[in-house]
C-alpha cells in the first residue's frame, strides 16, 4: 500500500510551526475545492474538530467507514487516517489546532478530558438551539482569537477549544456516539494496538511482544498497520514515542535525561540519537527552537 500522505491542512505541507498552529474555517470553503471528495491523509501533530451544520456525507477513519449527517461532531484526533466522501453544498466549521497544547491544558485544568484525543469520534447532535448557539458561539469566538491575537499568543484559543470538546464530552454521555471502530475487525486491532502502546509507555516493547500481547503474529501485525494506516508496526511505536518526546521536551522542566528514563530509555545518548534520527534535531536543540518560538 501506497504511504499516506501527510498534511498541515489538507493539499498543503505539513505545518512546521506545530506547537502554536490554530486554523478556523468554513467546511465548505476546502470541500468545495476539492469537489467535496477528501482522499485519506493524516496530520502528525493536529487534531480536527468539526461541527458539521448542513448536508451530510462519509467520513473515513483508519480503515472504517462511518456515515454522518448534520447535525454533528467529528472528533480527529493526531495521526487519524482520515477522508470524507462530502454531499455537495455542506457547511459547518472546522478547527485544526496543536495537539500537544491542548493536551497539556486538559492535564492541568480539566483531567476528566485526558482521554479525548486516544480515538476519532463521530457524534450526532440533539436538535436543541441552546446547545447550538452555545456551539456556533464557541467556534465565532475561536475565528475572532485567530484572527486578533499573534500566532504567538493563542492561549485564549486553547482555552475556548478546551470548552468545546467540554461539549462533546457531554453531549456524547449523554447520548450513543457513534463507534467507528465497530465496523471493521482490522480496525479494531489497530485501535487495540494503539491502546497498548498507550499503556506501555516507557516499557520499549518490540513489534513482536506487542503482537503477543494482541494475539497475533508479527507478520499479521504489519499487514493490519499497512492495510489500515499505511505504516509499519515499528514506525508507529517510534512517531508515538517522539510524540510524548516532543510534549516533555517542549513543555515540562524535566531534564533531557529525565525524559529518556520516563520512556524507558536507560541511555540517554542513545535517546539523542534515536530523537534526531526520527526529527533530524537533538532534543536539546528542539527545546531550544520551541521556546524561541522558531520553526521546526
Amino acid at each position: 500500500m501506497s504511504s499516506i500522505p501527510n498534511y498541515a491542512l489538507y493539499g498543503e505541507t505539513p505545518e512546521q510551526r506545530w506547537f502554536e498552529s490554530i486554523h478556523y474555517e468554513p467546511i465548505s470553503r476546502r470541500a468545495k475545492h476539492y469537489e467535496w471528495k477528501i482522499d485519506p491523509h493524516q496530520h502528525e501533530g493536529l487534531v480536527q474538530i468539526l461541527y458539521v451544520q448542513k448536508e451530510r456525507g462519509v467520513v473515513h477513519l483508519d480503515g472504517s467507514s462511518v456515515e454522518f449527517k448534520a447535525p454533528c461532531f467529528i472528533l480527529i484526533p493526531a495521526q487519524t487516517v482520515h477522508g470524507f466522501d462530502m454531499g455537495a453544498g455542506i457547511d459547518g466549521s472546522v478547527v485544526t489546532a496543536a495537539q500537544r497544547p491542548l493536551e497539556t491544558v486538559i492535564t492541568t485544568a480539566v483531567p476528566a478530558l485526558a482521554d479525548i484525543f486516544d480515538k476519532p469520534m463521530v457524534l450526532a447532535l440533539p436538535e436543541t438551539a441552546r446547545l447550538h448557539k452555545t456551539l456556533a458561539t464557541l467556534f465565532k469566538l475561536v475565528e475572532q482569537e485567530t484572527l486578533l491575537t499573534s500566532a504567538t499568543e493563542l492561549s485564549g484559543a486553547n482555552m475556548l477549544l478546551v470548552a468545546l470538546l467540554l461539549q462533546i464530552r457531554r453531549v456524547d454521555q449523554s447520548q450513543h456516539a457513534l463507534n467507528p471502530a465497530l465496523g471493521s475487525r482490522k480496525a479494531e486491532q489497530v485501535e487495540r494496538f494503539r491502546a497498548l502502546l498507550n499503556n506501555n509507555l516507557g516499557a520499549l516493547k518490540t513489534v513482536d511482544e506487542y503482537a503477543e500481547q494482541l494475539g497475533i503474529t508479527a507478520g499479521q501485525l504489519r499487514r493490519i498497520c499497512h492495510e489500515v494506516l499505511g505504516q509499519s508496526p515499528l514506525s508507529i511505536i517510534n512517531a508515538r514515542i517522539i510524540h510524548a518526546a516532543q510534549r516533555d521536551i517542549a513543555y515540562s522542566t524535566m531534564t533531557i535525561q529525565q525524559v529518556a528514563y520516563s520512556l524507558g530509555y536507560d541511555d540517554a545518548a542513545y535517546f539523542s540519537r534515536f530523537f534526531r534520527k526520527q526529527t533530524g534535531l537533538t532534543p536539546s536543540e528542539f527545546r531550544e527552537r520551541v521556546r524561541a518560538h522558531q520553526p521546526i
